[in-house]
């Protein structure tokens, strides 16, 4: 066991073990009353299946840590409940994980989950906790849950819940999940982009309902479509002009209109003091540094203006064009619901050590968009200055 403990190699979901702990009581969440997510976080919390935020929120359309998602998916069954709860007064005293701590209220969890074949680990013996749980990763842990992430299921028109690329290592899961109607019709799920809760919370909910009415798929409501040309949670959003349309539905994501790019999800590295630690946002889109929109400051957005021949990411020239944001052109950040909208000032070019555009001398918030340049090089880096010039919801 000690072992198996410490050589932990085969990839698999991964968890990210960070977040709130539970509380102890079902709770009425007044952020996901009246939205499409109304019944799903009533049905979990009446159950005690999924617990809020110490202010009484449920925060839908926040990002899920893995931590959580692994509690929400052991809880909606009694035997692995059962479990968890033998595994808090048991717990081994090796950990499974060199970056999982025994003494952490998930541990319990995480031997569970281990112990139902739900999660393995990465090669040098890590879960990574920080990393956000991308859709085919939620989808997937949910399906292994069910003991039908690995059958073949016969194929399903996919592109009218979830946006897919054909047959990936998650399609058998995500058809298998079309299969049961576990993904709401309203809207589409983003491959790559981090699961909200709400959307996360919708298929466990959906999936309890199946198991607990002996069901082989979800037949219960459907939430009414919203008028098409506004986003999710928008039906009482006062639409603003300018920035509202590029809103997104994800945490934390940018639009520049005048390069044709849109919602491109932001990430921000788990570990932002190695060299591996900031490349891994840019295999999602582009990655964070420093300030967060509405907060002062700075904030750095960073991407790739390009990559080795073999690697064929869709991000791998993503801030190639960026030299051509002219002054006043307009770029678009949702960030926890909101969308700043800031306005090109000036581009320059620095040498790649030159880290004094980043200095904080008082001036206020500025958005700087940061890449190698020139392109096919990392002698110089691009950056693009951008100021505030106001903010809408976005939901």
């Amino acid at each position: 066991m000690h072992f198996k403990r410490l050589f932990t190699t085969i990839p698999a979901i991964l968890l990210l073990l960070t977040g709130f702990a539970p509380t102890a009581s079902a709770v009425t969440f007044s952020d996901a009353v009246g939205t499409v997510y109304d019944s799903s976080f009533s049905y979990l919390s009446d159950r005690n299946i999924i617990q809020g935020y110490s202010d009484g929120s449920g925060r839908p359309d926040s990002p899920l840590n893995r931590a959580e998602a692994l509690k929400v998916v052991l809880n909606l069954d009694s035997e692995t409940q059962s479990r968890v709860t033998w595994f808090q007064s048991h717990m081994p005293p090796l950990s499974l994980f060199t970056d999982v701590s025994q003494s952490e209220w998930y541990a319990p969890y995480v031997e569970t989950a281990f112990e139902k074949n739900l999660i393995t680990g990465y090669p040098d013996g890590s879960l990574r906790p920080g990393q956000l749980l991308r859709v085919e990763e939620a989808v997937a842990l949910l399906m292994r849950s069910t003991g039908e992430d690995s059958k073949a299921a016969e194929p399903a028109d996919l592109s009218l819940y979830i946006e897919n690329r054909g047959n990936e290592w998650f399609t058998s899961s995500i058809n298998a999940a079309v299969r049961k109607n576990l993904i709401m019709h309203y809207g589409r799920l983003r491959l790559n982009a981090a699961i909200t809760r709400g959307q996360f919370f919708d298929m466990a909910y959906r999936l309890h309902s199946i198991r607990a009415g002996n069901e082989t798929a979800y037949t219960g409501h459907e939430p009414a479509d919203l008028p098409p040309s506004l986003p999710m949670h928008a039906r009482d959003s006062e639409v603003a002009a300018g920035g509202f349309a590029y809103g997104s539905e994800k945490y934390f994501a940018i639009s520049m209109p005048s390069l044709g790019i849109s919602d491109l999800t932001i990430t921000h590295p788990q570990d932002p003091f190695s060299k591996e630690g900031i490349m891994e946002p840019l295999q999602y889109g582009v990655g964070h540094l420093f300030g967060y929109p509405g907060a002062g400051g700075k904030a750095m957005i960073y991407g790739h203006s390009s990559g080795y021949p073999w690697d064929l990411s869709q991000f791998t020239k993503i801030f190639r064009q960026i030299n051509k944001l002219k002054q006043g052109d307009r770029v678009y950040v949702t960030y926890e619901g909101t969308v700043y909208t800031y306005e090109v000032t000036y581009n320059e070019t620095v040498e790649a050590s030159d880290t004094s555009p980043f200095n904080d001398n008082g001036s206020g918030e500025e958005l700087i968009l940061y890449t190698c340049w020139p392109p096919d090089s990392i002698s110089q880096r691009y950056l693009v200055h951008a100021l505030p010039v106001g903010a809408v919801a976005a939901r």
